[in-house]
């Protein structure tokens, strides 16, 4: 199965995330790449507005993948605009099986952690995704690398039953 996994990571936790459970899929036998999404003029943290983020090209192809896997941080309770400006720059995914994963620094995902996994899938659905697995990450809690380790199998069930 060939997948892709994209991500924006401000402070590399959600790139360690990625990285993770593409190592895990590798290992399981599937053709993965991973891209991080590049923001043109470099990163402004500060920036909310997703209509004023431009990403750089991605290398991968969508339309020529089996499986999509997205993640990205939590900003304000909300998902980071670099992905949001990245998903609102797709035309359509088609019924593409996708998974969502974001991290958060919060205790409880109630914490932004859901509103952020919420509007992620609201984007994808639209443009025609077939949401098959979310996760969050909770960066400060005590069990962390479980919840990593628990994220990265439960995307690695997923992505042997779609491909089966």
């Amino acid at each position: 199965m060939k997948i892709g996994i994209i991500i924006h990571s401000m402070t590399g936790n959600t790139s360690l995330v990625a990285e993770r459970i593409k190592n895990r899929l590798e290992n399981e036998g599937h053709e993965l790449s991973l891209e991080r999404l590049a923001i043109i003029g470099g990163e402004d943290q500060n920036q909310s507005d997703p209509q004023k983020i431009s990403i750089e090209p991605l290398s991968t192809n969508i339309e020529e993948l089996d499986l999509l896997i997205l993640g990205g941080p939590v900003r304000g309770f909300q998902a980071s605009p670099a992905m949001k400006a990245f998903l609102g720059g797709i035309d359509k995914l088609g019924g593409k099986d996708t998974m969502i994963f974001v991290t958060h620094a919060f205790p409880f995902n109630w914490m932004g952690g859901n509103s952020a996994i919420k509007q992620m899938r609201n984007i994808c659905t639209e443009k025609g995704a077939n949401i098959i697995f979310t996760g969050i990450i909770d960066w400060k809690n005590s069990k962390r690398e479980i919840q990593i380790d628990s994220l990265a199998a439960g995307v690695a069930r997923k992505a042997t039953k779609a491909a089966s």
